[in-house]
């Protein structure tokens, strides 16, 4: 027996030596900094074989090795603390959204380094758009002079991650035609590509955070603005379904009478309360004090203060919201719904209004087991959550171990 593995059981010593590696990394990962005897302790492992691990991450640029401040009272010398390297390594994060597409440069603790948006028509071709992210993530590879590891992209849905196509973008009806993920991989074949559908992506960044402090066991993030989506993270895993649709929250029916969507259905929860309807409510509604054209921080700041129309259409939009959550609540039973994307910007009086209509329409015990937050991240969950993705993918799920080893 050596550090818990049978090695008569097929289990070469470089398994072995391979798998206490990346169980030191990942705990490093996970808990942003540790010292040696803290990884030691945690994973089980005698410090003479983390120690040995440990010079091999840090000789490989993956990890760093700072002095941890002393505690009061503490005596001895300071402890080493370990944890990612900010210096020799980048990921590349795209996020494809209706009405834009952001490209990321990402080092490996998270941290944005260069960030760009930029605007699409959303009847505008497909190819066109792709050579549009073509061209502006060769330009994040042409200032890098650091290794790339991989690449994140990150689609809205409904999008199948088996198979990595889009089922349908609405407002975009040529996207299920156009094999996006798999073109991108073509022409950036020396770069390992990971896609994730948007909702999913920011789901995992939420849980990371507000998931893992809550000790939520089943914790649905909702995405509300330009569409409407959810990721759903079960026990610290995004549930992704057989296919990979799992959370689609925005096309399940609110009013089977309603309106036909585009994915087939009638009465899609996201015709009623999306970015796009609200806009469109508020141009046909003249009274109003907002400028033209519209944009979100307007409509968010007249909300604020109380402007009555503004207030009335964003608070239909939260009714609609409640309505789609409750046929959600009672097929999985969060204990956690974190609010969002552009809709969490209304703030604490938009999502009293959610969960209080929740509360009309539910059984007292389901609702009193439910907490409801608004999302406390500031910067853009979905890129972060990519990151997240690509990095395990690459560390932790790569049968190609030559990075680290």
């Amino acid at each position: 027996m050596k550090n818990g593995y049978k090695l008569s059981t097929g289990l070469t010593q470089k398994n072995v030596q391979e798998h206490n590696l990346l169980t030191i990394l990942r705990e490093i990962y996970e808990t942003g900094l540790s010292s040696r005897v803290e990884i030691a302790d945690k994973v089980r492992l005698d410090q003479a074989t983390v120690t040995r691990a440990v010079q091999k991450l840090v000789e490989k640029g993956i990890i760093f090795e700072s002095i941890l401040s002393k505690q009061e009272g503490q005596r001895g010398r300071r402890s080493i603390g370990l944890q990612l390297s900010t210096n020799l390594y980048r990921f590349v994060i795209v996020r494809l959204q209706r009405l834009s597409f952001k490209v990321a440069l990402i080092d490996l603790t998270g941290n944005i380094l260069k960030e760009t948006e930029h605007a699409i028509d959303a009847l505008q071709k497909p190819v066109h758009i792709f050579d549009m992210i073509v061209q502006e993530t060769e330009k994040n590879f042409a200032d890098c002079s650091e290794a790339i590891l991989g690449m994140g992209l990150t689609l809205p849905g409904p999008y199948l991650e088996q198979s990595e196509r889009i089922l349908l973008m609405t407002g975009g009806p040529d996207w299920q035609e156009f094999d996006l993920v798999h073109r991108l991989r073509e022409h950036f074949s020396n770069i390992p590509l990971y896609s994730k559908h948007d909702a999913k992506a920011a789901a995992l960044s939420v849980w990371k955070t507000q998931g893992v402090l809550e000790d939520s066991k089943v914790m649905l993030y909702l995405s509300a603005g330009q569409g409407i989506g959810a990721g759903l993270v079960i026990n610290g895993e995004v549930f992704t379904g057989s296919q990979g649709i799992a959370g689609e929250i925005g096309h399940t029916s609110i009013k089977k009478d309603g309106p036909q969507c585009y994915c087939g259905n009638y009465g899609c929860l996201e015709i009623y309360c999306s970015r796009l309807t609200l806009f469109r409510n508020l141009k046909a509604n003249s009274r109003h004090s907002l400028p033209s054209p519209l944009n979100i921080d307007d409509v968010v700041q007249a909300y604020q203060i109380g402007d009555k129309e503004v207030v009335k259409e964003v608070n239909q939009m939260a009714n609609y919201l409640a309505q789609g959550l409750i046929n959600f609540i009672n097929l999985v039973n969060p204990d956690l719904i974190v609010l969002g994307d552009e809709y969490s910007l209304f703030g604490e009086p938009f999502l009293k209004i959610i969960s209080e209509k929740v509360k009309e329409c539910s059984l007292k015990n389901i609702f009193e087991n439910i907490k409801f937050q608004l999302v406390q991240r500031t910067d853009d969950l979905v890129i972060n959550g990519s990151y997240h993705h690509v990095l395990q993918c690459v560390f932790f799920e790569s049968n190609n171990n030559e990075i680290y080893v």
